[in-house]
């Protein structure tokens, strides 16, 4: 495990059954309010905003939606924060890409997975990542 003082934040997430427990797991309710809000900042700012937003958001693992309500989204193995290059490929690459080819279907099907004992959408398992309650 890495060295407490080297995680985010000032702690070291346990691991329990191969699985990160990083704080809270965010609530299936709160990762439906950041999925409407992150599409009603992409609808406000015609996309590029929500772009150029997220570029700096990013690197801390958060879309911008999440960076408003405090969630950090984290490698479902080490607990570290996704950096620009995993939170791209999650949120163009994945859910984006997915969501195009499938005409929205995977945003519905996604939906239904949070409801599970993890709280892990279909885009975070194939990500393997975590949203949890940020610091």
């Amino acid at each position: 495990m890495t060295d407490p003082r080297q995680m985010p934040y000032g702690w070291a997430p346990p691991i329990t059954d191969g699985f990160v427990r990083a704080r809270s797991l965010v609530t299936p309710g709160r990762r439906i309010i950041a999925g409407l809000l992150d599409v009603l900042l992409l609808a406000v700012t015609l996309g590029a905003g929500w772009l150029i937003w997220a570029m700096f958001t990013w690197p801390a693992g958060q879309t911008p939606a999440q960076r408003l309500l405090g969630h950090v989204v984290t490698d479902g193995r080490t607990g570290q924060p996704l950096g620009r290059r995993r939170m791209a490929v999650r949120e163009v690459c994945v859910k984006l890409a997915l969501n195009i080819v499938t005409l929205t279907a995977f945003a519905w099907i996604d939906c239904f997975f949070i409801f599970g004992e993890q709280h892990r959408a279909l885009h975070d398992r194939i990500t393997n990542s975590v949203v949890v309650e940020g610091p």
